[in-house]
């Protein structure tokens, strides 16, 4: 079992670092010293400010910290680059100079969709500037002579307020239909494998301190259009009485979507599985247990939309 003495958490206050925040607060994890640094507490574009933390001498970077929003990427690509790309090398530059293993998370939208299940074999293709340059960070890493995990994840929910991907855009979105008196929204089929960022952080710290290295996948078990994924976040908030969910064609969506997403991108967790360290959950089940944290429940009594 490996033991890591002083951790850093890059985008500590993101989706995913928030996850790693969690864990390593509450578990087990054999951390002595974990330095958790949100974007205000460190640019990762800036050089100087990453080298300062060579004094912390960390022997672990779980870099999280990334410009996530893939719409946004594609007409901002200088910025993307320097935080996707060149905020990476600084991670790079430091973990060479600290001799500290660097963790990577990497997004499942460097895939085309086109070979399903993808696996750690599965070429990567990606159709998005965003998708583009998380696979151009993640060589970059490959290339250096850190020690290093990468674990390319599914699409995932968390961070409660801090959760930009569908669950929590679809929740807002929801509040704001019904609080106008609107019985009913439709919502795409393309598929998708919704899996909890705690989970994730549980999983990826399990391979961390077995000491694992190189690229692997991993999602939740099971799949689910993102009209199916509504449909049970309805139910969990008990607003089946307020509001109806119609499925569509994800066609409908796609022109005002800027970056170009796969139809359906599904993970095989065939490395977790055959070292026996796949401990993801069912989605069902982990999005039972995150939408039942209290936040939810005082943001739908906050906005009107359910009695106390």
């Amino acid at each position: 079992m490996k033991e890591f003495k002083r951790i850093i958490v890059t985008g500590a206050d993101g989706m995913l670092g928030r996850g790693f925040k969690q864990v390593l607060s509450e578990g087990d994890s054999g951390c002595l010293d974990c330095l958790f640094l949100s974007h205000l507490d460190l640019d990762v574009t800036n050089l100087d400010e990453v080298m300062r933390l060579t004094e912390y001498s960390p022997d672990l970077i779980i870099h999280c910290a990334a410009l996530v929003n893939a719409d946004f990427c594609e007409s901002n690509y200088q910025q993307a680059f320097d935080v996707i790309v060149g905020g990476t090398e600084n991670i790079i530059s430091l973990a060479e100079k600290t001799h500290a293993k660097v963790f990577y998370p990497q997004s499942f939208l460097i895939f085309d969709g086109i070979e399903n299940p993808i696996t750690e074999e599965t070429k990567p293709n990606p159709l998005s500037t965003y998708g583009k340059l998380k696979l151009e960070a993640e060589q970059k890493l490959l290339e250096s002579t850190v020690s290093s995990l990468i674990v390319r994840m599914a699409g995932f929910f968390g961070g409660m307020e801090k959760d930009k991907n569908f669950v929590g855009k679809f929740i807002v979105h929801l509040i704001e239909l019904i609080k106008k008196d609107i019985r009913s929204v439709d919502v795409g089929d393309r598929v998708w494998q919704p899996t909890y960022t705690k989970d994730l952080a549980l999983n990826s710290m399990l391979l961390l301190n077995e000491n694992h290295d190189g690229i692997y996948n991993m999602s939740c078990h099971g799949e689910a259009s993102f009209y199916e994924l509504a449909v049970k976040i309805v139910e969990n908030l008990d607003l089946n009485s307020k509001i109806t969910i119609n499925q569509v064609s994800s066609e409908k969506f796609n022109t005002k979507e800027p970056a170009k997403r796969p139809l359906k991108a599904i993970f095989n967790n065939k490395k977790l599985h055959d070292n026996g360290l796949d401990i993801q959950r069912s989605w069902i089940i982990s999005l039972q247990e995150y939408l039942s944290e209290p936040y939810f429940k005082k943001l739908l009594i906050e906005s009107g939309v359910k009695d106390d």
